[in-house]
């Protein structure tokens, strides 16, 4: 913004030739500076309003205003002072009036661009934070899936069933063989479905 004003200034000072009003640029230059000091704090004021939950089209516009104010007072102020007051002759309240209403303008543009990449960058946190929650949530749903299969596999209970399997074979009962396929498969059944889980995982880059 105050590269803008600063451009502005100089067009003016060149536009009058070899007798430009005196003092006419570094007033100009003063007038610039606090328009974009004001415009900074009036920024820094306008994210604080909104972390604490004013809406946006009333924070921003609210702030731009209040700069545009203080600067017209400062301005209106610096008329009082030969070295730095616009060009001879401007009654004090016409220039702080046009010095307001150009630091409106030019500092409403740059609040735009400011508020677009400050939305861009949370957007950019949102989707940062969705995704760091939906990896904690994956890793999460494994870890309770595999702590599932684990627990499924008690090997106090299959050592009972191949206790009970080699008495079946020891006494040459019947049945002895579907017991020890029914184990079988139980246990082929809970390695399948860690291993399930697992190959997501590893699949990850």
């Amino acid at each position: 913004m105050q590269a803008l004003g600063l451009a502005f200034a100089v067009l003016w000072h060149l536009r009058h030739g070899a007798q430009p009003p005196p003092h006419d640029l570094p007033a100009h230059i003063v007038s610039n500076a606090a328009g974009a000091l004001f415009v900074m704090l009036a920024a820094l004021a306008a994210d604080e309003a909104l972390r604490r939950g004013v809406r946006l089209w009333r924070a921003y516009p609210v702030a731009l205003l209040s700069a545009s104010v203080a600067t017209a007072v400062v301005q209106w102020r610096l008329q009082s002072w030969p070295a730095v007051a616009l060009a001879e002759g401007t009654r004090p309240l016409t220039a702080a009036v046009s010095v307001g209403l150009g630091v409106f303008t030019l500092g409403g543009i740059g609040l735009l661009a400011y508020i677009n990449r400050q939305s861009a960058e949370r957007m950019l946190q949102g989707v940062r934070a969705a995704e760091l929650e939906r990896v904690g949530v994956e890793r999460r749903l494994i870890e309770s899936r595999l702590a599932a299969a684990q627990a499924q596999i008690d090997p106090e209970r299959v050592l009972r069933h191949l206790a009970e399997i080699r008495n079946l074979y020891a006494s040459a009962r019947p049945g002895a063989d579907e017991r020890l396929e029914a184990l079988i498969q139980e246990l082929r059944a809970s390695v399948a479905q860690g291993v399930d889980v697992i190959q997501p995982r590893e699949s990850v880059p």
